[in-house]
């Protein structure tokens, strides 16, 4: 297989797997706006995306699929660098319980604020201070299934490409458009493009089924133990809570969002 041409790494201690190592960590993804995607799905819908992937890196004991096996193939024609690594080293990269033995380091992809346009009916997602990184996964794979417009994160603790986010998207981060702001700044875009805020909040003034929504509109979901701050609140037009029943008085922030983003996207198209 042409993926036998990558050189095999089997010492911890070799720059090339450090270089892997440290996209691991916050600081190596913010130093270098690369991050690490594993699996032979994640790294196909990277694929497809044009000059995506900085690099790929193997172990061939275990990948065995016959489409990945064609994939690593096609990523070492298309003359994407890469290595193969020793089984041990490929099981530090991993999350995986049973790894597919294909991973890749890709490129970070960010809108700055300043070329966030909205659109008529556009729907925005905007998340304040997620704190586990599944749950932002996991919402960012809801709103790509919602169809939203694009993804605002107003935290810079809030890592899309932390590993356990990246896997809990499943790959619904490559289609993605994300911006980095801080909340005034999203408050400044929001208004100077007449797109309407939605708070989501336990205390909500109202039902989130009974509210109208204006478009363009943009959704803001808080932090799951300490909900949205007090300038987001101040700067909504309007917050809305999910009625519970029985003894729960909230849930899960990744259930929520796909609650309300798909009412909001079914508002949007008349359903």
């Amino acid at each position: 297989m042409h993926e036998n041409k990558y050189a095999i790494v089997s010492d911890a201690r070799d720059p090339r797997f450090l270089t892997l190592r440290s996209l691991q960590t916050w600081q190596g993804r913010t130093r270098t706006g690369l991050y690490l995607i594993e699996g032979i799905r994640h790294v196909a819908r990277a694929a497809e995306q044009h000059d995506l992937i900085d690099s790929v890196f193997l172990d061939a004991s275990v990948l065995s699929n016959p489409f990945g096996q064609k994939l690593a193939r096609r990523l070492r024609q298309r003359g994407v660098p890469g290595v193969r690594l020793s089984p041990l080293l490929y099981r530090n990269l991993t999350l995986a319980v049973e790894p597919q033995g294909i991973g890749a380091v890709v490129r970070q992809q960010w809108i700055p604020l300043a070329r966030v346009r909205e659109v008529r009916k556009s729907f925005w997602l905007a998340v304040e201070s997620i704190e586990s990184p599944g749950n932002l996964g996991t919402i960012i794979r809801t709103a790509e299934a919602s169809g939203v417009t694009g993804i605002l994160l107003l935290d810079s603790d809030c890592d899309p490409h932390d590993p356990a986010a990246v896997r809990a998207s499943m790959g619904s981060l490559f289609s993605q458009k994300l911006t980095r702001c801080t909340a005034h700044e999203f408050g400044d875009w929001a208004r100077s493009s007449g797109v309407t805020i939605v708070g989501s909040s336990p205390t909500g003034l109202l039902n989130y089924k009974a509210l109208r929504y204006r478009w363009p509109a943009a959704l803001v979901i808080g932090s799951e133990r300490h909900g949205l701050s007090e300038h987001i609140l101040e700067i909504s037009d309007f917050t809305v809570r999910i009625p519970m029943r029985g003894t729960c008085d909230s849930i899960n922030a990744a259930v929520a969002t796909g609650v309300l983003l798909f009412e909001m996207t079914s508002q949007r198209r008349g359903e």
